[in-house]
C-alpha cells in the first residue's frame, strides 16, 4: 500500500527532534514532520491549523507525547485519506497530578541555557541520553519562545480527549515506552478501551529519539496490517 507518513512532535513541535524516526521510515515511505508554529500553543487552534493541511492521499498519523491528544482530535473528524493512527508515549488525559503553575517552568528556568537540557534529560532520555541528545534538544528549545512551551503544557495539564478516541473508526496502535519516567504506564488505559494494539518497546519518553529502529519497525508492521 502507498502510504504518507505524517510525524506530529512533542512539545517543541520543531520537528527537529524527529530526525532519527524519519530516517528509518523514509526507506520505504514518503515522510513529512510537521513543523508548529511557535506562535501557536492551544490545542483547538493546532487542529484548525493542521486539519487544513492534511494529505489529499492515503496517510498514517505517528503522533508523540504532546501531539497525541492532538491526533485524537483529529482523528475524530474522520479525515477522508486517514488509514491509521500510531501514538507514541502519549496520553488524553493530564498524566501528572500537577498544579496548573507548573506550567510556568519555562518562564523560570532559561530555556537557551545548557542547564534545562541537562536536567530534563534523566526523565526524558534516562540511560539513554547522550551529547548529540543534549544538543540536539537545545536546539529545538531555541527555537520555541518560552511563553509558548509553557502554554502548551498548561494545556497538557488540562487536556481530555478520551471522547474523541471512541470516535476514531480508523486502526490504532499504541506504542508505550517501557522505561517512561514521564508518562504513567496507566496512561494508556483509554487506548486500550479504544481498541488499540499495542506495542511495548524498550526506551525513555523520548522512544523515537532512544529507539528509533524498532520504533520504525512496529510503524511499518502496523502500516502492512491496513492492506
Amino acid at each position: 500500500m502507498e502510504m504518507k507518513i505524517v510525524i506530529l512532535p512533542g512539545l517543541d513541535g520543531t520537528g527537529v527532534l524527529s530526525c532519527k524516526i524519519r530516517e528509518s521510515l523514509s526507506t520505504n515511505y514518503k515522510v513529512e514532520t510537521i513543523s508548529y508554529p511557535p506562535n501557536l500553543s492551544h490545542y483547538n487552534e493546532l487542529l484548525d491549523w493542521l486539519y487544513a493541511l492534511l494529505p489529499s492521499e492515503d496517510f498514517i498519523i505517528v503522533a508523540e507525547s504532546f501531539s497525541g491528544p492532538l491526533a485524537a482530535m483529529i482523528a475524530a473528524k474522520h479525515p477522508k485519506f486517514l488509514k491509521g493512527v500510531v501514538f507514541v508515549a502519549t496520553f488524553a488525559q493530564r498524566p501528572r497530578n500537577l498544579p496548573a503553575s507548573f506550567a510556568y517552568i519555562f518562564q523560570v528556568v532559561p530555556i537557551k541555557s545548557s542547564y534545562l537540557a541537562q536536567m530534563v534529560q534523566p526523565i526524558l532520555m534516562g540511560k539513554w541520553s547522550n551529547r548529540d541528545f543534549t544538543s540536539t534538544f537545545k536546539q529545538a528549545l531555541n527555537k520555541v519562545p518560552a511563553s509558548t512551551l509553557s502554554k502548551r503544557l498548561a494545556e497538557v495539564l488540562k487536556v481530555d480527549v478520551i471522547s474523541q478516541l471512541t470516535e476514531i473508526s480508523v486502526p490504532i496502535l499504541y506504542l508505550q515506552a517501557k522505561n517512561d519516567r514521564l508518562v504513567p504506564q496507566r496512561m494508556s488505559a483509554p487506548f486500550n478501551r479504544a481498541s488499540a494494539t499495542f506495542c511495548a518497546i524498550e526506551g525513555p519518553h523520548f522512544l523515537l529519539q532512544a529507539n528509533a529502529g524498532e520504533a520504525a519497525t512496529k510503524i511499518s508492521e502496523f502500516i502492512g496490517s491496513l492492506d
